[in-house]
């Protein structure tokens, strides 16, 4: 056998037996199952995002309560230093506020 006739023969079973169209074939399956993992790929980063979403704002919630929490626990401590009493060593002890409320009482008496 010669070249030629090997040429031939390899030419004749590529064009014949489907050489080109597997080849060509390859190629799409190959492109199918790249577009395949990027869906599935951004289905996972969807989903991964809208977990996280999800965190972040239950984390926000809790933040804004334990905020909450914490004003109210400062306003009742400064009403309590409002209320308590200079006078420490006798009977009659007297909160500081029961001046201002006089001064206001006179205020308004105006």
């Amino acid at each position: 056998m010669d070249v030629a006739t090997l040429l031939t023969t390899f030419f004749t079973t590529l064009l014949s037996g489907g050489g080109v169209a597997s080849f060509m074939q390859y190629k799409q399956n190959r492109k199918a199952k790249e577009l395949e993992n990027d869906r599935v790929a951004s289905e996972q980063w969807r989903a991964l995002y809208e977990e996280q979403t999800k965190t972040v704002q239950a984390l926000r919630e809790r933040l804004h309560e334990t905020r909450t929490l914490l004003e109210e626990e400062k306003r009742q401590t400064l009403m309590c230093r409002f209320y308590v009493c200079e006078k420490l060593d006798c009977t009659d002890r007297e909160p500081p506020h029961t001046e201002i409320m006089k001064e206001f009482k006179q205020v308004f008496e105006k």
